[in-house]
């Protein structure tokens, strides 16, 4: 045991003298010049005015802090020795916090490694991939989730509780893109475009009001489609009826135009 630092300490003691003839005179200064107020054609003797109490604060506080480095030089004189004196305690005891350090950053090393065995083992036969939940392994990783280096359970139930959240995810996103898949089957419409809008976070409701809007509008498209082109065979069939009347109109003319 390092025995108590023992000081034999006298608190600086100031004496004001003549304290009351002191405040007297700061007291006559201000009823002197309060309610003063600076005015252009009195601005010279103004600034003389402002000078003269510059001055006056000026010697005030000059004193003060002579007093105040008086008071602080013992301080800085025992502070100086004093961080002399316990540097070489101070030394020894960065060398033994290095050590824990380093002793704990091996063992948390060591804990990591077992977390990620753990994933491994419990995404082993499942479409999960032990990989995405790296940003957790620290967290599990902690002391507190170990007998040393033999996970608690408590550990070994979260990251298995995480894991079949990830499961869930998975056959939700299958059965998602498998009804949207069936859906645009039936519509006889690609799926990519809408199993990429569930990739980007949309819901399956949300995708199939899409898919049911742009099947209607494609729908109504043909239609237009169909009708334009059914009104332009109408139209060269009737251009080619007018074309043959005028061919047998002007063959009869020709015909009768004949000497009998």
């Amino acid at each position: 045991e390092v025995k108590d630092i023992e000081i034999d300490f006298k608190p600086a003691v100031i004496n004001i003298l003549e304290e009351e003839k002191f405040k007297e005179s700061i007291n006559r200064v201000v009823a002197e010049y309060t309610g003063q107020v600076p005015s252009v054609e009195n601005l010279t003797v103004d600034r003389k005015t402002r000078a003269s109490l510059n001055k006056l604060i000026t010697k005030i506080e000059t004193r003060r802090k002579e007093i105040k480095k008086s008071i602080n030089v013992p301080y800085a004189e025992f502070e100086g020795w004093y961080k002399k004196a316990i540097a070489p305690m101070e030394k020894v005891i960065e060398t033994i916090d290095a050590g824990i350090k380093k002793i704990e950053a091996e063992q948390k090393e060591s804990r990591k490694k077992v977390v990620h065995e753990l994933l491994v083992e419990l995404t082993t036969d499942t479409e999960v991939d032990s990989r995405i939940f790296e940003n957790f392994v620290d967290d599990w990783a902690k002391s507190s989730n170990f007998n040393d280096i033999k996970p608690k359970k408590q550990l070994i139930d979260s990251i298995t509780y995480v894991i079949d959240g990830e499961k869930q995810k998975i056959a939700e996103y299958k059965s998602a893109k498998q009804s949207i898949s069936d859906f645009c089957f039936g519509n006889n419409i690609t799926s990519t475009p809408y199993i990429r809008m569930l990739d980007s976070g949309k819901t399956v409701s949300e995708i199939m009001a899409v898919i049911t809007e742009d099947v209607l509008f494609e729908k109504q498209r043909k239609e237009a489609e169909e009708k334009r082109k059914e009104a332009e065979r109408q139209r060269q069939a009737e251009l080619e009826k007018q074309q043959q009347e005028y061919e047998t109109r002007k063959l009869e003319e020709s015909f009768n135009a004949l000497p009998s």
